[in-house]
């Protein structure tokens, strides 16, 4: 929820909202301490600045966005995808690495999610002009259908007409 909560923020500040008129509206369980630091910023630049110091999701975050300048709308899309894409393999490495009941009850847990947030991003992806490697670079690297449900997935295409 941390991501939805940033992604919130910055998609209201591209529209000109105040944070403290959308901080109301995060997701309780996505709150942190520094959320109250980003609350002073007042422009998509102030808070992607506040998003890469301040906050729990900085290391994601700098993976995924070079500048602020890239933050408009089909982008935000993309950078919660990538966020996302992040996280989850980074959470899912870590419950490996514990081993044991950990990765045993979590792993297919987070794999179900990579699973899933794979789909919804083929979905999602249809009539748009991203390019099939740019979808591919979108979904996580695991989970069930990684490698080669991944391929194609990456290739699927939308026959409604």
């Amino acid at each position: 929820y941390m991501i939805d909560n940033i992604i919130l923020l910055i998609t209201g500040t591209l529209r000109n909202r105040p944070i403290a008129e959308l901080l109301p509206r995060c997701h309780p369980l996505g709150t942190f301490d520094e959320l109250a630091t980003i609350s002073i910023a007042q422009s998509p630049a102030e808070l992607f600045n506040a998003v890469m110091v301040d906050t729990p999701l900085a290391p994601f975050f700098s993976e995924c966005v070079q500048d602020e300048n890239d933050l408009d709308e089909m982008n935000i899309e993309i950078l919660r995808n990538k966020l996302y894409k992040s996280y989850l393999e980074d959470f899912y490495a870590f419950c490996e690495s514990l081993g044991g009941t950990t990765a045993d009850v979590m792993c297919p847990i987070l794999a179900f999610e990579a699973d899933r947030r794979a789909i919804t991003i083929t979905i999602n992806s249809f009539r748009t002009d991203l390019l099939k490697d740019d979808i591919e670079n979108l979904y996580p690297k695991c989970g069930k259908l990684f490698p080669e449900g991944l391929k194609f997935l990456k290739n699927a295409e939308d026959r409604r007409k």
